[in-house]
């Protein structure tokens, strides 16, 4: 038995010299600080392949200030200290699996502060070994990297000075790279997602049949075609609140509500569909309605039921909501490929309805409401150039969780009063633009509030809103001033890990509980009431008409 320690131990000796020394320091530093928590709680599948990548980021970093090092001092450490150094690598797997163990704790606070259950204790088991695979899987690329940056070094060494040589033999790899990433990888991914999504739009949900109302588009009497909603479309169009539904929720006969929505397919450019949009418009005499919504969708054009049944309760049906697709791609691939079509659509369809809109007689035109939920709230944005923009063009907004690269939104919090923090911003003392995060917010202080009205709804635990490539280098406000009370105090800005942590929490946005995170159903109606309140609205009306969308939401 003692051989076979021994022999264990001479593997794990060889194993751990088979690395540059400064890389494992790094590596190790990196992995640790990937287990503090950040804006959501990550399953231990993503923790372990952040704090792989994590390992694997610290350690080419390691070298490279090693690297840096010997390039300019061109000394040599002496034989004592390097031995006592190596000595010291024996702590890292000890100080490695403190931090798995204490991340797991961490975790479970944050999932404590969000409303979920405590995690499974194996996790940091699972995470050790999946950071160990991942981190292996990305050293094996990046030794066939370096094996041809060498070859080519040693290429040019052949005519040129030995450093310059070197350094060309660098360049030369990294152009390849990312001539090989944005020619190949990139283009790759693009088109097979759109191959993938392609066939998802041309798909019909279950139980989603043609409508034969009128007033709904991709009836046999509208302008645009059941087949060309897209599958999105056609889920809009198809669903919503029944007659049946809406009286009994108001004691009075309803009208049917009008929901106008207008696929990629239905014309060839975002301003043919405006055009078609406001054709259907007109044809389902929509501008005749108390309230009309421009709803800009989701990257793959979807709307959220929540949303657009609650406006459409709260006005008894009294209503016409518009919208048209320009991707047929989830959000965060439509973000990444094509974010200036979510610009273009907002603009084209904005600028379409309101040119009809404003030629009709004030005081008997409909209530011109702008709308939009995470990238449909970046597309509808791009309609205005400023707050005071927004508020002379429309008789009120509703922005929600709105990505923090949209330029309206952006100038607004960067606007915002002194001492109020990035993640509830206070703007013109809240006279015209007011952002919230839960009722309370919602229905303070709202005489202050000048009609019309612009608000963003948006949560302290939205790694949607905090995403963006500043998190890299740039320790951001959300982290440096107050926090929410949803984000743990344990949470700590870190170079790249940072970015990778709330890059992946965008994934599970959603599957946190109401309130936290990228789900905003639990004020929707509340949201709808301080912008485009139906008359004689009350609290009360508001309490009964959410209880209504929890229900269904929660089915």
């Amino acid at each position: 038995m003692i051989d076979n320690l021994a022999k264990l131990r001479a593997s794990m000796k060889r194993y751990i010299k088979s690395f540059n020394y400064s890389g494992l320091l790094g590596a190790v530093t990196l992995f640790c600080l990937s287990l503090l928590p950040s804006i959501l709680p990550r399953p231990w599948l993503m923790q372990g392949v952040i704090s792989g990548v994590s390992l694997a980021i610290g350690y080419g970093l390691g070298i490279l200030v090693s690297m840096a090092i010997r390039w300019f001092s061109q000394a040599e450490l002496s034989a004592r200290f390097k031995h006592y150094a190596w000595r010291f690598t024996y702590v890292f797997p000890v100080l490695m699996l403190a931090f798995v163990i204490l991340g797991h704790v961490w975790q479970n606070e944050v999932r404590k502060l969000v409303g979920q259950e405590s995690a499974h204790s194996l996790n940091v088991i699972q995470i050790l070994i999946l950071s160990w695979l991942v981190f292996h899987a990305i050293l094996g690329v990046s030794r066939a990297i370096r094996t041809l940056s060498h070859k080519l070094s040693v290429l040019f060494e052949r005519w040129l000075p030995k450093r310059i040589g070197h350094l060309i033999g660098i360049l030369l790899t990294v152009l390849l790279i990312v001539w090989g990433f944005n020619g190949f990888l990139f283009k790759s991914f693009v088109n097979i997602s759109n191959t993938i999504y392609a066939k998802s739009n041309d798909a019909t949900s279950k139980g989603i049949t043609q409508p034969k109302n009128p007033l709904r588009s991709g009836s046999p009497d509208s302008l645009a075609s059941w087949s060309s909603l897209g599958s999105r479309g056609r889920d809009f169009v198809a669903r919503g609140p029944s007659q049946q539904q809406l009286e009994a929720f108001s004691g009075v006969k309803p009208l049917e509500p009008i929901r106008i929505y207008v696929g990629v397919k239905s014309a060839d450019t975002a301003r043919a569909r405006a055009q078609l949009a406001v054709k259907e418009l007109k044809r389902t005499g929509a501008f005749n309605r108390e309230v009309l919504v421009i709803a800009t969708a989701t990257g793959s054009g979807w709307l959220e039921p929540q949303a657009v049944d609650s406006i459409e309760y709260m006005h008894n049906g009294n209503s016409a909501i518009v919208s048209q697709q320009y991707s047929y791609l989830p959000s965060w691939i439509s973000f990444l490929v094509d974010s200036e079509n979510a610009q273009n659509a907002g603009r084209e369809l904005y600028d379409a309805v309101y040119t009809e809109w404003s030629k009709l007689p004030s005081d008997s035109r409909p209530k011109l409401i702008a709308y939009g939920l995470s990238l449909g709230s970046f597309g509808a944005q791009s309609a205005f150039s400023s707050a005071q923009d927004v508020r002379r063009s429309v008789d009120g907004a509703l922005f929600i969780g709105t990505p923090s690269t949209t330029e309206l939104w952006r100038s607004i919090t960067d606007a915002r009063n002194a001492g109020s923090p990035q993640i509830l911003p206070i703007y013109d003392q809240g006279k015209t633009v007011r952002f919230a995060s839960n009722i309370k917010n919602l229905r303070a202080n709202a005489d202050g509030w000048q009609s019309p009205r612009v608000l963003y709804v948006q949560h302290a635990s939205d790694p949607v809103m905090w995403w963006n490539y500043d998190l890299i280098l740039h320790k951001p406000d959300w982290l440096r001033e107050q926090r929410g009370p949803d984000i743990s105090i344990r949470t700590r800005w870190i170079p790249f890990v940072t970015f990778f942590q709330v890059t992946v929490d965008q994934f599970y946005g959603v599957s946190v509980p109401n309130g936290h995170g990228h789900n905003y159903a639990n004020t929707i109606v509340d949201s709808w009431a301080a912008v485009a309140p139906a008359p004689n609205w009350t609290e009360a009306k508001s309490d009964k008409l959410q209880g209504i969308i929890d229900r269904y939401t929660n089915e």
